[in-house]
């Protein structure tokens, strides 16, 4: 019986030593890294507060979004519809300025076409 005991000994001292060793690291690099362990233990109480707060609290009633504010829906679609005819209206007022400034520069254009020289006009026919 003692020479069956003393495997069963010696399995536990190895079993025992690695548990401890296990145990040993897991301390040696909570010492070494303890603004990480203080870090990630600060956000799990956090988080379990904020768990708490949300399971005591009421919940609030909640509306349908059908017609639970009209008089803002109306208030947005007045002003959609203000907004598109703002828009329309600036962009004819772009397109009028376009034109107007297209119109100048041919008239500079063909003004400055009649005022050449005939010799010119003539030298460039032949050519």
């Amino acid at each position: 019986m003692p020479l069956l005991l003393i495997p069963l000994l010696f399995l536990s001292f190895l079993l025992l030593t690695l548990v401890w060793l296990v145990w040993a690291m897991v301390w040696a690099l909570a010492l070494l890294f303890w603004p990480v362990t203080l870090l990630i233990g600060g956000v799990l109480l956090w988080r379990a507060t904020m768990r708490r707060r949300l399971v005591s609290r009421p919940a609030a009633p909640r509306r349908n979004g059908a017609h639970h504010n009209s008089a803002f829906e109306e208030y947005r679609q007045e002003t959609m519809a203000r907004l598109d005819e703002e828009s329309a209206k600036f962009r004819e007022f772009l397109d009028r300025l376009r034109k107007s400034r297209d119109k100048r520069e041919f008239d500079g254009f063909m003004a400055a076409r009649r005022g050449r020289p005939a010799i010119e006009q003539r030298g460039a026919s032949s050519a």
